[in-house]
């Protein structure tokens, strides 16, 4: 189903077609005229008013709205079909697609090797930092998932946390980042984002935690390894950076993977 919205425009015998589907007509569908350089603007203010059913509703979505508010309706409609999220985020090659209430029990199923259950407040190595490197996690916080992407890209160093779910859910939690030990560190807090809003290359800066590259190296080991202290909660970071809870944090990505100290690989692209 197509929704009409403008320019609407016009053949010479007055029928008219949105400009969607024009630009896929040689001719009118209804009389096979010539279209002409002129916009039904009575139509097009009349179109802007009408109150239109989701494209979805066959599959259960009963949400009206106006043509403009249909863009944002669509991008986080519970009955919208979507691809693997890891597809666009990671380039993971997985054809699977479903709704936004299933990415959850897809991840959950079939990428668990890549996921990692923690609590809300961990730690994470990146190993061999350098310029150019990108490395994610996707992690399970009491039955949440966030995925964690940390990038080098010229002078910059970025980070970002996006919550699998809608933008509104995904406002409600917080993330904060302390980077290096105890003597070398910046520390930064922001709100986590919905992956429904892209990647890092997809958000303002303001979004994201963005430092400078030279900055980050201040704050490496002897291996060039980064360690970065991670609290995601709803609502209230709590003790976050606290030196006190250092002890109690568990190890979420390094290099190498040992059972013994709960550690798992972290993906380097």
């Amino acid at each position: 189903m197509e929704y009409m919205a403008s320019p609407i425009k016009m053949c010479k015998n007055g029928h008219s077609v949105c400009g969607s589907c024009k630009k896929r007509l040689a001719n009118c569908p209804s009389c096979r005229g010539e279209f002409v350089k002129v916009r039904n603007i009575d139509l097009e203010n009349l179109a802007a008013t009408a109150i239109y059913p989701c494209k979805n509703r066959e599959a259960g979505c009963g949400e009206t709205f106006t043509v403009n508010e249909k863009d944002n309706h669509l991008a986080e409609c519970l009955f919208q079909s979507r691809e693997c999220p890891f597809r666009k985020l990671c380039g993971v090659d997985c054809a699977w697609t479903g709704t936004l209430s299933d990415i959850p029990v897809h991840i959950k199923a079939e990428h668990y090797s890549e996921t990692a259950e923690v609590e809300g407040h961990f730690k994470v190595t990146l190993p061999y930092l350098s310029r150019g490197r990108r490395y994610h996690q996707t992690v399970l916080i009491l039955g949440e998932l966030f995925y964690l992407t940390w990038e080098t890209k010229g002078d910059a160093f970025n980070f970002g946390v996006f919550y699998f779910g809608n933008k509104k859910e995904a406002e409600a939690f917080k993330y904060g980042i302390k980077i290096g030990n105890s003597e070398e560190y910046v520390a930064v807090t922001r709100k986590c984002r919905s992956f429904l809003e892209g990647g890092l290359k997809d958000l303002q800066p303001e979004k994201y935690v963005k430092l400078y590259y030279n900055t980050i190296l201040n704050c490496l080991s002897e291996n060039t390894d980064l360690s970065c202290e991670i609290e995601i909660r709803r609502e209230k970071l709590d003790g976050f950076v606290l030196e006190e809870l250092q002890g109690f944090l568990k190890v979420v990505c390094v290099r190498d993977f040992t059972p013994q100290d709960l550690t798992l690989q972290c993906t380097i692209l």
